[in-house]
């Protein structure tokens, strides 16, 4: 009686140890297969770096070709230096955008990027942006207007400007990317005294964000289908280092379609003052 006790213990406990090996080996194969997703969505991103800085890069290339060799008249040659503008334009900015995206990689809170916080104005900081962009908007018949009345008496916001700089042109070169040919696009804010926020909008008519996807345009590697059939390369990550740079700086980001079709994204700063109380940063 004894031993037949003894033997269905015994019996029982392999069944256990059984169904745990099964469920190693499970684990095992689930994290094998993750793995291999890893490795296969890095290279794809190596791929998209690469073609996303070759296309300007060849650009470039070309244009100077026949700038030097004298294959266009004077004329030409005017808009073929804008365009050449233009395309390096995009390549620093593509640049600035792996090289966020491989620090957030490395370091979820950018510590390596992070500098001393200065006085930003805002107003200067857009029109120069908008300038640096307006000659890739020019392709598409694009104006891109900055409304500098609504932003006349908004204080300095207190940011890391590097930071801030790239938060402004990924989505300026969002909208210049994504609006309708013959469009306008508006830069304009507020200034909120009770809460001392800045908010600057940058509004456009072009491929429409569904409701649906508002919540997911500032994920990681997320891209609407319309922007994906639009521009295959895109990596989808210039919105969400924008995101995450705005929390660095405890603001907020987001984006709204309304019934006239304007796409507009809005982002809300502090306005504080060098010396005066600052919440902490980590």
């Amino acid at each position: 009686m004894l031993n037949e006790m003894i033997s269905k213990d015994n019996n029982k406990d392999i069944e256990i140890l059984k169904e745990r090996i099964k469920r190693l080996e499970k684990n095992n194969s689930i994290m094998r297969e993750q793995l291999e997703q890893v490795k296969r969505d890095k290279i794809e991103y190596m791929q998209n770096v690469a073609h996303q800085l070759v296309a300007p890069l060849n650009a470039i290339k070309w244009h100077i070709e026949n700038l030097t060799e004298g294959r266009i008249g004077y004329d030409r040659a005017q808009k073929v230096l804008r365009s050449v503008y233009s395309q390096a334009t995009i390549a620093v900015h593509l640049a600035k955008n792996f090289n966020l995206m491989s620090n957030l990689e490395a370091d979820h809170k950018l510590s390596a990027l992070k500098e001393p916080l200065e006085e930003v104005e805002i107003v200067r900081l857009l029109v120069n942006l908008a300038n640096d962009f307006q000659p890739l908007a020019w392709d598409k018949n694009v104006n891109i207007k900055v409304v500098k009345e609504s932003l006349r008496f908004a204080p300095n916001v207190l940011a890391m400007k590097s930071l801030i700089s790239q938060v402004y042109s990924n989505i300026i070169e969002n909208a210049v990317k994504y609006s309708h040919k013959e469009t306008e696009i508006f830069i304009e804010g507020e200034y909120n005294k009770e809460s001392d926020t800045v908010m600057v909008r940058v509004k456009n008519r072009g491929i429409e964000i569904a409701e649906k996807d508002e919540q997911y345009v500032f994920d990681r590697g997320f891209r609407t289908p319309e922007a994906k059939n639009a521009y295959p390369a895109g990596t989808g990550f210039g919105l969400y280092i924008a995101r995450r740079i705005i929390e660095l700086h405890e603001g907020s980001i987001s984006v709204s379609t309304d019934e006239k079709r304007w796409i507009t994204f809005t982002v809300n700063l502090f306005a504080r003052k060098l010396g005066g109380k600052a919440r902490r940063r980590d």
